[in-house]
């Protein structure tokens, strides 16, 4: 049975609108919508209404899948705006129609049937052989950890790294875990700790994603708060886990929760200054999926010398950097594209530097920025408060 029978009810209610593809409202800072269409061929398959009328026929049979229908279903990074834009709702107030979560279930059917475009293949290989989708050695996962004396085993607060962290973006690990020392924070890291699950999610992979989240359910279950500073992770725990394990038998915090709830508590006060004008840019991930808008901004806000400024496509409006979904495995200049458009909204409010809470979305604009040369500067939440605290 095909993964989108779920969805039957849903997508025979879609009226072809045309909302989820083009919406403009500028006191709500929305000027478009999906972060693919200008950067598509142009065909309606390229849009959400197409991926849409795509899925419905395919539950009535009149379309089947093909090679070329699953590279088309590779263009999109899942970033949800289509849904959030689209205003029908359930009972819930969950959006009836996330086309995000239909086509991910269409990338399932791609996976079963065997049709799996060669990035997707790649993934899902390498993350089966080595927990981590970069072909990285799992024994030398922690390497980065090295000199900083991090514990390692059970404890009460785990910090779940993640894979771009350890692997990619290490040095939004290693000021993660200079905070926690700062701090005097006990906590430990997994020795053992596999992807998350999130990319194989998202690029259809449900059978190993589930291998993942078990394994690290397990792996995690003495701890009482697992921590992480990626925003991938911190979905895939409170959004895909449930759907696999139930409920949880732990608490799951994004760093930029745990921080805030320090600096509620008097236990946090950053007093360095960093002179700098910064805009924030929120990651899919914790933004539309988990609506936490406000703990990094607070975050933020509490650094002295910091001038914050908000992009005009900010919050649950905000635009996609590209990175996440499957896109740049799959359609890696079309990324690099969607993040160049970013970096011109940073541009247009005059700020320096782009502040985000995500090693995806640090890396994808770190690479725009490279390749349009612009002075911009890029950091994770974690870099900033790692400069600006002090015991």
């Amino acid at each position: 049975m095909s993964n989108l029978e779920k969805y039957r009810d849903r997508l025979l209610r879609c009226t072809r609108c045309g909302v989820c593809g083009a919406k403009y409202d500028y006191f709500a800072g929305i000027f478009r919508v999906c972060p693919i269409v200008d950067h598509s061929p142009g065909f309606e398959a390229y849009y959400p209404r197409g991926k849409i009328s795509i899925a419905t026929e395919i539950l009535e049979g009149n379309l089947t899948y093909s090679e070329g229908l699953a590279k088309v279903l590779t263009a999109c990074s899942t970033c949800m705006n289509c849904a959030q834009q689209c205003g029908s709702t359930d009972t819930k107030g969950d959006p009836l129609l996330n086309t995000a979560r239909i086509i991910e279930a269409m990338r399932a059917d791609i996976i079963d049937l065997g049709l799996a475009p060669e990035p997707y293949v790649a993934i899902s290989s390498r993350t089966e052989k080595n927990y981590n989708p970069y072909a990285e050695s799992h024994e030398k996962r922690t390497q980065w950890a090295e000199g900083l004396d991090a514990q390692f085993g059970k404890s009460n607060i785990i910090y779940f790294v993640g894979c771009t962290s350890s692997y990619r973006r290490k040095e939004i690990a290693t000021d993660t875990v200079k905070i926690l020392k700062k701090l005097n924070i006990p906590f430990s890291i997994l020795k053992d700790e596999w992807c998350c699950g999130s990319p194989l999610w998202r690029t259809g992979a449900r059978k190993l994603a589930e291998k993942m989240a078990k394994h690290n359910v397990e792996a995690l279950k003495d701890a009482k708060t697992v921590i992480t500073s990626c925003a991938g992770c911190a979905r895939a725990f409170l959004k895909d886990y449930p759907e696999i394990v139930g409920d949880l038998p732990f608490e799951v915090l994004h760093m930029t929760e745990f921080l805030e709830s320090l600096m509620d508590e008097g236990k946090l006060t950053l007093k360095e200054p960093i002179a700098k004008k910064v805009t924030y840019h929120d990651p899919c991930h914790i933004g539309r999926e988990l609506l936490m808008y406000d703990p990094p901004r607070n975050v933020l806000n509490a650094i002295p010398g910091i001038e914050f400024v908000e992009m005009k496509s900010t919050r649950e409006n905000a635009w996609c950097c590209g990175g996440g979904g499957g896109l740049k495995i799959s359609n890696p200049n079309m990324a690099i594209n969607v993040a160049t458009d970013r970096l011109g909204h940073a541009k247009e409010v005059g700020a320096e530097a782009i502040i985000s809470s995500c090693p995806f979305c640090k890396t994808n604009l770190l690479d725009a920025i490279k390749k349009t040369g612009s002075n911009l500067e890029m950091y994770d939440i974690t870099e900033l408060v790692a400069t600006s605290i002090r015991a």
